[in-house]
């Protein structure tokens, strides 16, 4: 199964949006988790740490691939890749759990709202990245849109802040940064033709194992005991199934159809959906300055979407026209 086949029947931007959505409902879902964590577990005093909630979600999101797929099909196609794709994939693993565990340790030093505006400076990253990686021009509008996005970030880390940045802050910046590389090396191995199960299975696989060694080095194996208390197993489980599972595939697909300026576009809408999760999950109703933030963000995510739909310049057809002739070529000549 790879990405042509999975949601080939829906819009890419469709599939993007809900990812996205998906994501941006994870911080807030975490921050109540934690809040109501002895509930959950029947009264156990602190059954929510980092490791276990990683080491669950990841564990649960990797059991859930394989018994979609099946333990013989992954295997095969884990054969099947080449051993520099199999390092890029374990690469890719280790960085997702260097990325959750810098928002989870993020949210505990700073609102998820700030959490959630904070993060969009990772589409940006990805899309200027993305365009210098795989060969795409950015526009001048698009600069002047990732230009506002980036204002926004700005007066919400140093205006809100009283220009004394906290450590949450300086956490999400970081995530923000590693995001943008996950989805490079993400989107390199989809382009390798890598099936998209692979990618989804060894990313969560890897992630658990990274959590697990490190907790029971630094805490013991005891540590987990508190995990499994309770209904938070059950709630972990959907967590992973839903927020993770659903998200990545839906993430993925959706990214290897797309250019790194569209995902950098249309994921920067994210902070309307973390916005509202934050309000209904958390009660954070956004100060003057997130507000503010908030629609200086947006109107740089509407001029760079804006500027996508306008229609290219003559010279920009000629190329475009050159290309399809080269493609054309190419293919006769593979025929």
């Amino acid at each position: 199964m790879n990405t042509s086949s999975l949601g080939s029947g829906i819009n890419p931007k469709l599939m993007l949006i809900v990812s996205r959505a998906l994501v941006a409902l994870r911080p807030s879902l975490i921050a109540f988790l934690v809040v109501n964590a002895q509930v959950l577990s029947g009264g156990i005093e602190t059954p929510i740490s980092l490791c276990n909630v990683l080491f669950v979600g990841n564990l649960c999101a990797a059991l859930a691939v394989l018994a979609w797929f099946g333990v013989s099909s992954i295997i095969q196609d884990l054969r099947q890749t080449p051993p520099k794709i199999l390092i890029g994939l374990f690469i890719n693993g280790c960085l997702s759990s260097l990325l959750s565990s810098l928002i989870f340790l993020g949210l505990k030093y700073t609102m998820v709202t700030n959490a959630v505006l904070l993060a969009r400076l990772g589409p940006i990253l990805y899309a200027l990245a993305g365009a210098l990686i795989f060969g795409k021009m950015i526009r001048k509008w698009e600069w002047f849109g990732f230009s506002l996005i980036g204002v926004g970030i700005l007066a919400i880390l140093l205006i809100s802040t009283n220009f004394q940045i906290n450590r949450g802050d300086l956490l999400i910046l970081a995530s923000s940064f590693v995001y943008a590389i996950t989805s490079i090396i993400g989107k390199l191995m989809l382009a390798q033709d890598t099936p998209l199960r692979t990618v989804v299975f060894t990313r969560n696989f890897v992630s658990s194992l990274v959590f697990f060694v490190i907790a029971n080095i630094l805490f013991g194996p005891e540590h987990f005991a508190e995990t499994f208390a309770g209904q938070l197993w059950i709630v972990m489980s959907i967590y992973a199934l839903i927020l993770i599972v659903l998200g990545q595939f839906l993430w993925y697909a959706a990214l290897g159809r797309l250019d790194s300026r569209v995902v950098g576009k249309w994921t920067s809408a994210t902070p309307i959906f973390g916005v509202i999760f934050a309000f209904v999950l958390n009660g954070e109703r956004p100060d003057q300055i997130q507000i503010v933030a908030f629609v200086v963000i947006m109107i740089g995510i509407w001029i760079t979407t804006l500027g996508k739909q306008m229609p290219p310049k003559p010279e920009e057809k000629d190329i475009a026209i050159q290309e399809i002739a080269v493609k054309g070529e190419s293919t006769a000549t593979a025929m």
